[in-house]
């Protein structure tokens, strides 16, 4: 098209550059004249502009694609924008202007840029085609292989760990059990008021929500003891279900704090698990 023909030498060798980078993102370009009067270049990926604004030139400059707001009245400076950045990827964050040496920034040959011409002008797949990528050298080919054969092993090893660790925790898990069933804690060693003042101070948070001081630990500690007397001065439900002799679950039903508390009993201990808010009086 005619738009694509007038592409700057410089503006090619930015979208060179780009398809090269990333041949899958669908970079393109797309000139035209604005409304007063002037040439502007408006840089795409996967036809969605990058910027709404357009550009009098796109750039690579330090690996990155520079779009070109004002140009010095010699041409040699340039002030714009990073459109992309080193590895291809759109720089949707900084909007700093950046200062441009224009000799310094990549251009094509002119055969290169009639080369592109007549290529855009056969049609938009043409244009939008991604360049032909390097075939792998031996090299790679070599280090391919060689990572695929490490990985192959890495996954036999593991298979033999997990088979031998299945079989171990087979011949463990009678013993397992027979010791969780003699440790099972006591149905009349849960005491829920001690448990809901342990809860109530937090003793069950990280080691960094817990409070410092000397002073401050008794403040708690007073506090969740207050807080516990109140909660529990109307009454208080505690139900405990046994799991397969091994484990206890015990849960405190706590009306006026209108929560219910949990603990998990096994190994000679109650650990509290989490509670839940209570929706109704039928729960």
């Amino acid at each position: 098209t005619n738009n694509q023909r007038q592409l700057s030498p410089r503006t090619v060798a930015a979208l060179t550059h780009l398809r090269r980078l990333r041949p899958l993102d669908g970079y393109a370009a797309e000139s035209y004249i604005s409304l007063s009067g002037k040439p502007l270049v408006q840089l795409k990926r996967r036809n969605v502009p990058l910027k709404d604004e357009g550009f009098l030139d796109l750039v690579v400059h330090n690996s990155r694609v520079i779009g070109i707001q004002i140009l010095t009245s010699s041409g040699n400076v340039g002030r714009g924008l990073i459109l992309v950045n080193e590895d291809g990827s759109p720089c949707a964050t900084d909007d700093s202007p950046i200062t441009v040496n224009m000799a310094d920034v990549g251009t094509t040959k002119n055969s290169a840029a009639a080369s592109f011409t007549r290529r855009s002008s056969s049609g938009a797949a043409a244009y939008n085609a991604p360049p032909p990528t390097n075939p792998l050298s031996n090299i790679d080919n070599e280090n391919i292989l060689q990572y695929g054969i490490m990985g192959l092993l890495a996954l036999v090893v593991l298979k033999i760990l997990v088979n031998a660790l299945s079989s171990l925790a087979f011949l463990l898990l009678p013993l397992l059990y027979f010791y969780a069933s003699a440790n099972l804690p006591s149905i009349e060693s849960f005491d829920a008021k001690k448990e809901l003042k342990r809860v109530m101070r937090g003793a069950h948070l990280p080691e960094e929500q817990q409070p410092k001081g000397w002073v401050e630990q008794k403040l708690n500690r007073l506090a969740a003891s207050i807080s516990t007397e109140l909660a529990t001065s109307l009454g208080y439900e505690v139900r405990v279900t046994d799991y397969l002799g091994v484990a206890r679950l015990s849960a405190v039903k706590v009306p006026v704090a209108g929560r219910e508390f949990y603990w998990i009993g096994i190994m000679n201990r109650w650990q509290y698990i989490g509670q839940r808010e209570l929706r109704s009086n039928n729960d």
